[in-house]
Formats: structure tokens, C-alpha cells, sequence
């Protein structure tokens, strides 16, 4: 049965819409219920223009100049809430105004909105503009009804009341979604609000990777495009100086040898991919100014469950009636459970409105079911059509979260991927600790899912990284890793022990993973520099591998332990394996970060959240303060000794004069000049 949103409500297209008004007006008979919301003004060439719902947007980078401003207030705190960003900040940049805030600054040309966000009041306003920043391409205008509504109740214009009117359907909400559904279907087959044609070139990439890596484990070698290369360990083998004779040992000789089956294949088909990945990435870069993407976009939060809001909760069935696309926010906030009929609204005509409204549209679908399931039980039939619209508000929005559910699981499969696909990055040091490639794979496998499992655990019910959790992402694991790889060239030194080879491999992911961890605290970097993202990745990839590198440096006792496979007369073999040894690690820490950052994950180190260079900053003038306050007490003990107690009271008020001349310059110099 396909159900339709117009003018009178939401229809079957079968059912005549006569019946429908009729039924509407039997069940709400007051006309005066009725209103029709009003625009917000603008005074253009000395004449009024109204402005309509879908143009009051404003795109990311002027919400983020709004927040910076409110910070640069004295009296913001990072706490705020975005109801306390609206009533201390907002309004008096609007009052007299007559338009909300994204009108006002797009006075000259307001902006058609492409994407509605739904939200909550109460969360946080830092993060709520911080995960609608990860969510949201910069050119796209988004409609924020703390921003684009009019505030003010001043008589300025329009007040709230009057703005929302007396229908949900034709509401600033209603009116925006059907402008984004009324431009989609215009748009046809370039209406992509999923954007996944975006993530097609990526996808190639990762399974030319996978390819690659996993021909090392089966073929045993480098695929070329006529022979196979394999890494054997030389009769002068590499081995450390305290192990000699024992499993610890670097291959570094090259052979040749034929390919056959399906590793002839794997040169052909890794290449094949990477070229079709880059086609693909110039083409969509080509097509994209004729994309649209619009959409609905709820944002879960820490502070209030999604589904508690009785207007969020009705917006994204208005969507999923409507057909458009509705998606939730990058963010690792839960959701919460479905319950439309424990759902509330701050303003009690608001949620009688909204309730009637679903009572209805349930009494209109039960009707046309004919359905006995209610009177079954003798229950009343306004009470079961009542039931009938909760519950089908309830499957809208199990539908849109299993949606990103999904979502989740197409990203956790990516990492699973490239997990398992830098496995073969390290082939050269299953060798040398004198592994069999398989057991390797497997203990890498198994323990990148410890980990995984460890990071989502500790992540998914905050969000945030404190000081504890530096212990367990990263102490915990590098200590782990370094136990495991000892206890195995002990219990099994022989080469040609395999019988703790799954330990060892466990042990070397523990040791990789427990590196990259320890640099957390980075994330903070993002107050310091623009570009904070791609400074913080950089930062992780190259401090993981050069730990990762010295930290097998000083167990080999050879300092380019993971350059020793390159040989010019094997110049693809030998420079593929080079870089992927030292390419893997610091590549899958980074690609893990970057999902985790794009997901929302923040730190919290201490109380105030602050970053690592404000740490250093604040003992700086701690220190200074302490140096000061301990020159000064030294001073004033000298003068009295030297000068006995009469002098010493008038050399201490010289002092004192002195010290506060220090205490008003910041810089050392001038101040020690002074004194």
C-alpha cells in the first residue's frame, strides 16, 4: 500500500481525497485550529519580500563563524548547550531583527536549503557543530531551526507560533522536505543522497590492496607479470648478535619462480583496479556539480535520546513518507529506542498537534486495512487507531536507524579489509622470527579483532578518550605485545619451531597497535593548526612507524633492518615489500584514526578537555609564576640580612615595587631588566 504526503495529509493515491477531508473534518471540526504559518520579511528596494522556509539556510562555514564568535565571549563556556548558545548569544544578534539569523546574514541573497537537520536543544553546542561538520559537505546550506527560525518573541515579526502555524505538514519542517523531495525528483537519476559513488574509487583501492597482500600469503611471493618473486632467508642470514643460531632473522634473498593458477592473474588484476579507481575518482570529481544531494540529517547527542524528541521523531516519518533520504549524523552518540508515544515536546501545543496528527493518519490507514486485529481484544477503535499510527511512526524510524546500522557495518567491513590486507606488509617479519605465513596471517587476524573489539568497547559508550584509557588502548597492548613476542624466541628459539608462531604474530600487532595509541592526546592539535586533520594523521603515521621501526631496530641489532630486501637486480619485488613493510603499520593506524575522528571520537585528558600544547603553555606560567614568587621571597631575605631590619623594611618596599613592575611585563627579559 503506498501512502503519499499531500495538502490535506498523508493519502493512498487510490482513495479519493474528498473522503479524506471529510474524515478530517468530522474528527477536528474547530476551523480555527487552522493556521497558516507565516514568512519571515526582508525590506528589499523599499519593498517587503517575503522569505519561505526553504530559503532560511546558511552553509557550515557561517555556522562555525557563529560559534567562534559566541567563544570569544567571556562568559561562554565549553558546556553550553545549544539552548544557551540561542538565548545568551542568538537573540540579542536578532532582536529587532524581525528574521532569524540565517536570513539576516544572507539578506542579499538568502539561501535554498538543500538538507534539514534535526536536533536537540539541549546537547552541547560544541559538539553539535563539530559532528555537522563531519556530516556535511561545506557547500551545502542546511536548515538548523535554532538558527533559522526567528527567536525573538518581540513583535519584530513573525513569533514562533506563528511561523510553525497550526499544521505539521505545512510547517517549516514539512515545507522544507517536500522542497528537498520536490527538487530530487527533478533531479532523477542525479539525486544522490547517499553518496555512495563516493566511496566506489576508495573501494577499488582497498581491494587492490587485498589483492596484493593476500597473493604474498597464498602465491609466497611477489606476483609479477611473468614470474613469482619470493623472499628466502640467505646462507648469510641477518641475525641479531645476542640470538645467533636462534629464530631471530631477517630474509633477504630473492628468487624466481613460476607463476601458476590464479597468481598469474594477480599482477593484471591489482593494476587493473587502481587504474579503474582513479578513472572513477576524475569522473564523479567531473559529474559532481550536477549531483544533489539532499536530505535529512538527525543528530543523535550524549545529553537526550534521539527518539525522546516527539518533533525529531515526527520529522523523519514525514521524510520517510516523502521519500527522502534520511541519514544520521558521524557521530558515536547512541541513538536510543523507538517509543513515539514516550515522546515529548518542550511546547505542549506543539506535542498535542503532532499526537493528533498520528492519531489520525493511524485512523485513516486502519480504515482502509479493515483490519479486526484490534477489535479482537474489545479494544476502543480511537485508542487502536491511535496504536496503528504510533506504530507505524515506530517501523519509519527502526527503518532509517537499521539503515545506519548498516552504514556502520559497510565501515567496519572497510577496516576489517585493510586489516587483513596489511597483514602481507609484514610478511618479512614472519620470516624473520621464523613464522609460517599462515599462522602468522591468523594470529594477526585474531588479535587486530582483540583490539578492535577493546577500542569499540571503550568508544561506543562515551565517545571521548580520558586518561584511563590511554592505559588500555595504549600501555596495556605494547606491553602485551612485548611479553608475547619474548615468551615465544623463548619458549620456541629454534627456526624451525612453529608451535608458538600464532603468539608471536599476536604479539607483533599488540606491539604495532599499542604504538599508534600512545599519541592520543594529538587529537588536540586541532586548536592549533587549520588543517588539524591531516597534521594530527601525518603525526600518528610517521610517530608509529619510527616506533614500530626503532622498537625492531634494537631487537634485530640492525639499524635498516626493513630496508634490507631492496636489490636493484629485483627492483618491482624488492620496492613493493620494502614499502609495505614500512608502509603497513602506520597506514592501517592512520586509516583507523581517520575513521575514528570522522565518527566524533574526542579526548578529554583532563576535566577542561584541553590540548596537549596548552598543557606545556600552562606550566610554562606555572613555572614562571613559581620562579618569580621564589626570586621574590630570595630577594627580600637578602635585603634584610644585608641591611638589618630598618633598611631591610625599606628595601622591601623597593622590592615590592620592583616585583610588581615584574609581575606587569610577560616578558622575562624586560621584566629581569627592570628589576
Amino acid at each position: 500500500m503506498a501512502l503519499f504526503f499531500g495538502r490535506s495529509g498523508w493519502y493512498d493515491e487510490d482513495e479519493n481525497e474528498q473522503e479524506e477531508e471529510e474524515e478530517d473534518e468530522e474528527r477536528h471540526p474547530d476551523p480555527e485550529q487552522v493556521q497558516c504559518p507565516r514568512p519571515q520579511c526582508i525590506l528589499r528596494n523599499g519593498k517587503w519580500v517575503e522569505v519561505w522556509p526553504e530559503h532560511w539556510g546558511m552553509r557550515m562555514h557561517q555556522i562555525r563563524e557563529l560559534l567562534n564568535s559566541c567563544k570569544e565571549d567571556v562568559h561562554w563556556h565549553q558546556s553550553h548547550s545549544v539552548r544557551d548558545m540561542v538565548n545568551q548569544h542568538l537573540l540579542p544578534r536578532t532582536a529587532g531583527e524581525g528574521v532569524g539569523y540565517a536570513v539576516k546574514i544572507n539578506r542579499e541573497s538568502p539561501l535554498e536549503v538543500d538538507v534539514l537537520i534535526s536536533h536537540s536543544w539541549n546537547e552541547n553546542a560544541e559538539e553539535f557543530v563539530d559532528t555537522l561538520e563531519r556530516t556535511v559537505d561545506p557547500e551545502e546550506v542546511l536548515f538548523v531551526c535554532a538558527f533559522s527560525i526567528y527567536q525573538n518573541e518581540d513583535n519584530a515579526g513573525p513569533s514562533i507560533a506563528e511561523q510553525i502555524g497550526s499544521s505539521t505538514q505545512h510547517s517549516p519542517f514539512g515545507r522544507v522536505l517536500s522542497h528537498i523531495q520536490a527538487r530530487g525528483a527533478s533531479a532523477g537519476f542525479w539525486w544522490w543522497p547517499r553518496r555512495t559513488f563516493y566511496m566506489l574509487p576508495g573501494l577499488c583501492l582497498l581491494l587492490a590492496l587485498e589483492l596484493f597482500m593476500v597473493s604474498q600469503l597464498l602465491c609466497g611471493g611477489v606476483a609479477g607479470i611473468e614470474k613469482l618473486y619470493v623472499l628466502e632467508v640467505a646462507s648469510d642470514k641477518y641475525c641479531s648478535n645476542w640470538r645467533e643460531g636462534r629464530g631471530t632473522c631477517l630474509a633477504s634473498h630473492w628468487v624466481v619462480a613460476d607463476l601458476d593458477g590464479y597468481c598469474a592473474a594477480t599482477f593484471p588484476s591489482v593494476w587493473s583496479l587502481v587504474v579503474f579507481g582513479i578513472i572513477l575518482e576524475v569522473a564523479l570529481r567531473c559529474v559532481s556539480p550536477w549531483v544533489y544531494s539532499g536530505r535529512m540529517v538527525a543528530v543523535p547527542n550524549y545529553q537526550d535520546n534521539l527518539y525522546q524528541r516527539l518533533w525529531c521523531v515526527y520529522e523523519i516519518f514525514m521524510a520517510t513518507q516523502l521519500q527522502v533520504y534520511v541519514s544520521l549524523a558521524h557521530t558515536l552518540a547512541p541513538a536510543g529506542k523507538v517509543h513515539a508515544r514516550n515522546a515529548g515536546c518542550s511546547n505542549a501545543d506543539d506535542e498535542a498537534r503532532i499526537r493528533r496528527e498520528i492519531e489520525s493518519f493511524g485512523a485513516r490507514v486502519r480504515a482502509r486495512s479493515k483490519s479486526k486485529l484490534f477489535e479482537r481484544y474489545g479494544t476502543d477503535s480511537e485508542e487502536a487507531a491511535a496504536e496503528e499510527g504510533y506504530r507505524r511512526v515506530d517501523a519509519s524510524i527502526t527503518w532509517t536507524t537499521t539503515r545506519a546500522k548498516r552504514e556502520w557495518l559497510l565501515v567496519i567491513l572497510r577496516i576489517i579489509l585493510l586489516g587483513t590486507a596489511l597483514q602481507g606488509s609484514v610478511t618479512v617479519l614472519s620470516l624473520s622470527l621464523g613464522l609460517k605465513k599462515r599462522y602468522f596471517a591468523l594470529g594477526y587476524i585474531f588479535a587486530f579483532f582483540l583490539y578492535m573489539a577493546l577500542m569499540w568497547s571503550i568508544l561506543r559508550r562515551t565517545g571521548c578518550i580520558e586518561r584511563r584509557h590511554l592505559l588500555l588502548l595504549g600501555m596495556l597492548p605494547f606491553l602485551t605485545g612485548v611479553m608475547l613476542v619474548v615468551m615465544a624466541d623463548l619458549v620456541a628459539p629454534d627456526f624451525e619451531n612453529h608451535s608458538m608462531d600464532v603468539v608471536a604474530a599476536m604479539g607483533f600487532v599488540f606491539v604495532m597497535f599499542g604504538v599508534s595509541s600512545l599519541f592520543l592526546p594529538l587529537t588536540r592539535i586541532r586548536k592549533f593548526r587549520k588543517n588539524w586533520r591531516p597534521a594530527f594523521l601525518c603525526m600518528v603515521g610517521a610517530l608509529t612507524w619510527l616506533g614500530f621501526y626503532v622498537s625492531y631496530a634494537i631487537y634485530f641489532r640492525r639499524p635498516a633492518w626493513s630496508f634490507q630486501t631492496l636489490d636493484v637486480n629485483f627492483a618491482y619485488p624488492s620496492l613493493m615489500q620494502t614499502a609495505t613493510l614500512n608502509c603497513g603499520p602506520p597506514l592501517l593506524a592512520c586509516y583507523i584514526w581517520s575513521f575514528l575522528l570522522a565518527w566524533g571520537v574526542r579526548m578529554q585528558i583532563v576535566h577542561k578537555d584541553p590540548s596537549v600544547t596548552e598543557h606545556m603553555m600552562q606550566g610554562v606560567v606555572d613555572l614562571r609564576a613559581n620562579s618569580v614568587q621564589a626570586l621574590e621571597e630570595g630577594f627580600q631575605t637578602f635585603q634584610a640580612i644585608q641591611c638589618g631590619a630598618c633598611c631591610g623594611t625599606v628595601d622591601t618596599e623597593t622590592s615590592d615595587s620592583s616585583m610588581s613592575e615584574w609581575d606587569e611585563d610577560s616578558d622575562v627579559t624586560n621584566s629581569t631588566s627592570a628589576w
